[in-house]
């Protein structure tokens, strides 16, 4: 396989997030998350027919490394990508079988602003929900949008 796709949390298809993936990345399959409807989690794990979470961990199955790409919202990942990651709930419980099948898979994030104020801890909620899913955290790269 060896093949990486990258997870776009960005709100905005053609803003700085998008600009910078297909500047670095021009060739490796992009998800914009925007594009899918992600039912906020809830804890009996029940989602109307429209929610496509499923369908994204699926197409993500086939590959070797995830690349997840955010904003920075307020020091923080998009809402987004916020609401993807607290779905992977799912994976360790109602979803577990399909779960299992992410150990291994390899992680990093690229993230993207126009201030310059991004340190390590930042990349602590990615870094530390990988290691609980046994996925290979390779680390995170900030992205400075110039003015």
């Amino acid at each position: 396989m060896n093949k990486q796709i990258i997870i776009n949390g960005s709100h905005n298809k053609n803003g700085n997030t998008t600009k910078l993936i297909q500047e670095i990345y021009p060739e490796i399959t992009t998800l914009k998350l925007i594009d899918y409807t992600i039912e906020i989690y809830n804890y009996d794990e029940t989602y109307s027919d429209k929610d496509q979470f499923l369908e994204i961990i699926n197409q993500i199955l086939e590959f070797d490394e995830i690349i997840f790409a955010t904003p920075v919202y307020w020091y923080s990942m998009s809402s987004l990508m916020k609401i993807f990651f607290d779905r992977l709930t799912d994976l360790i419980g109602s979803q577990e079988t399909i779960g299992r099948k992410l150990m291994g898979k390899k992680v990093r994030v690229m993230t993207t602003s126009i201030g310059n104020h991004l340190d390590d801890k930042f990349f602590l909620p990615f870094e530390e929900t990988m290691s609980y899913m046994h996925l290979e955290f390779l680390g995170g790269k900030h992205y400075l949008k110039q003015k």
